[in-house]
């Protein structure tokens, strides 16, 4: 929850909290998130992914999922898309890693990568549907993160100098 800022955080803390945030809570519901815009300009597409953000009971980590029917890709498929994954971050690795139909025994937490500046992407699915996903830290991935590689890879260092990773 510390991804919805000073406000959210404070709900979440507080000793008078309400019941209702003792369970997952989906938002974003209008389908008008901020970060909509965003999305659709670093992606490079034309129209906005549907966008279901759930936030719980746990202070730092993060999953995204993203649903695709096969139907949708022109004839690719989920060794295709991890094919991509893995030419993409063929040179990282060590911050970004790639899965495939992991064990995951059905079930992925969001608190899997939890005080880490790493990420780890995936495909899983079958001939027909895909999720595609993310599991990283909002906080280390997502700001802190993310911030100290930058500085790394403009001050000429291995990106990975100093970061908690895998």
């Amino acid at each position: 929850y510390s991804g919805g800022g000073k406000s959210m955080i404070a709900d979440y803390d507080s000793d008078e909290r309400s019941e209702l945030l003792n369970a997952p809570r989906q938002y974003a519901l209008s389908q008008s998130h901020k970060h909509l815009p965003e999305m659709k300009t670093i992606c490079g597409i034309e129209n906005a992914p549907v966008f279901s953000p759930i936030v719980a009971d746990f202070y730092s980590g993060m999953e995204v999922t993203v649903p695709l029917f096969t139907s949708q890709l022109n004839g690719a498929g989920i060794d295709d898309i991890c094919k991509i994954y893995k030419s993409l971050y063929k040179e990282d690795g060590k911050i970004v890693r790639c899965t495939q139909n992991s064990d995951t025994a059905g079930f992925l937490s969001a608190a899997t990568l939890s005080q880490k500046d790493c990420m780890l992407i995936s495909a899983y699915g079958n001939d027909e549907r895909i999720i595609l996903t993310a599991v990283y830290d909002n906080l280390g991935k997502g700001a802190c993160g993310a911030a100290i590689e930058c500085m790394n890879i403009s001050m000429g260092i291995a990106p990975e100098t100093s970061l908690n990773i895998f």
